[in-house]
């Protein structure tokens, strides 16, 4: 009897996985997408397959993203087969808007804002992108009309010293990295400002640079932090990190770690460590690390208050500093909600089982974040949500000027 017992739950458990397996989409779970014979696809829909298949893997927020992943493959591959169809039939090929269409009808309600999505179009070759998050960031109430370009930041930077916000400063220029140091005086005490267009702080600052431009980013970097940090007659600290794309975390132990006594546990991470959509790490804790600077400040201690500006188009590294910021005793963040991309892209394809995956040179290539990150306090993760500010301060309402006004009305009333 216990023998036949158990081969009847053996049959019954293979009968339970059969009906399961027949529920799955075709792109089964366990999927390989770094395996090179998937970018062998043919078709439309093969190719469909290959990018649902890659992001059923890879895509590292499947336990807060409320996306009906399967409902996806359901609906979206009959249309991609429908291309498949009209150019056997009738040789009448997508044109690149149909292709970007599509794509962003599958993936535009996913939660992460790194995504890039890059599909090659098999017969043509033409490259077509979707990057979801950057559409729902336009489709926001408070970004409507407006524009968020680093020329727009510039011009208002500029307009600073004109207008008195600042009594002066410097452009620096590295690369394809800007900045901006500039000082305001407030009876004879000094404001630090500094703009950034991308975060490399921590490869740059001990370059020697070989032109005046490379020179003088190096110099503005250099002489804001040593201000911040040695300044007796030091008000406060701005830093704008508005339009501002992101970068290196590493600079975080310069920007936070400058300015406070202890290592600070700022944020949790974890990443996927299968091939399952739910199989996790346990929460690994993020911390600054205060190595980098030995002759720190504890603006706590000193009671220097620390403002970091941010936009909707505050990006990655960016609203990360600024998160960690208004985390400070002193720190402070005005301006908008952020763009929403915190997940970070910091990929381990040896380890874990996320990131990007294809082929920037083949026929589909999706950028997505590595890691989920839930700062401290939070009982979320923020992805395609964004730091929402200390006081909102929306460019509608009052331009770039009004969130550097309410800057310095804040250190100075401090």
């Amino acid at each position: 009897m216990r023998i036949q017992n158990f081969t009847y739950r053996i049959a019954v458990v293979a009968c339970l996985a059969v009906a399961v397996a027949g529920c799955r989409p075709k792109g089964d779970v366990y999927f390989d997408p770094s395996d090179p014979l998937n970018m062998t696809y043919t078709t439309y829909a093969g190719q469909f397959e290959a990018v649902w298949k890659g992001l059923n893997t890879q895509y590292v927020f499947w336990s807060v993203d409320t996306t009906d992943w399967d409902e996806v493959y359901y609906r979206m591959h009959p249309k991609f087969e429908e291309l498949d169809q009209n150019y056997k039939t009738n040789g009448i090929l997508p044109d690149s808007a149909t292709l970007v269409g599509l794509y962003a009808e599958a993936t535009s309600s996913l939660i992460d804002h790194h995504m890039q999505v890059m599909v090659r179009d098999i017969h043509t070759g033409t490259v077509c992108t979707f990057l979801p998050g950057m559409e729902e960031v336009k489709r926001r109430e408070y970004t409507a009309g407006q524009s968020y370009t680093i020329e727009d930041i510039k011009n208002a930077v500029n307009g600073y010293v004109s207008s008195g916000l600042l009594d002066g400063g410097n452009w620096g220029k590295f690369g394809e990295h800007e900045n901006y140091f500039g000082t305001r005086d407030v009876d004879g005490k000094k404001i630090a400002y500094l703009w950034l267009n991308s975060y490399h702080i921590s490869e740059l600052i001990n370059e020697t640079g070989e032109t005046e431009e490379e020179k003088q980013y190096v110099s503005n970097l250099r002489a804001w932090l040593d201000m911040c940090l040695n300044d007796s007659n030091l008000l406060g600290i701005i830093l704008d990190n508005r339009c501002n794309k992101g970068g290196k975390v590493n600079d975080l132990n310069i920007v936070v770690g400058s300015f406070i006594s202890e290592p600070m546990h700022y944020a949790d991470r974890r990443y996927k460590e299968g091939l399952g959509r739910y199989e996790y790490t346990e929460w690994i804790p993020a911390v600054v690390d205060t190595s980098a600077i030995p002759n720190r400040r504890d603006l706590a201690k000193a009671n220097i208050p620390y403002v970091v500006l941010a936009n909707a188009f505050s990006i990655s590294m960016a609203e990360l500093s600024a998160g960690v910021i208004k985390m400070l005793p002193t720190g402070r963040m005005i301006g908008e909600r952020t763009f929403g991309a915190h997940g970070q892209s910091v990929s381990y394809p040896t380890i874990f089982h996320d990131g990007e995956f294809g082929s920037i040179h083949g026929n589909h290539y999706v950028f997505t974040s590595s890691m989920q990150t839930r700062f401290v306090g939070e009982q979320r993760v923020l992805e395609g949500e964004g730091v929402s500010p200390t006081k909102t301060i929306t460019q509608a309402e009052a331009g770039y000027e009004g969130a550097m006004e309410k800057a310095i009305d804040y250190i100075k009333a401090y």
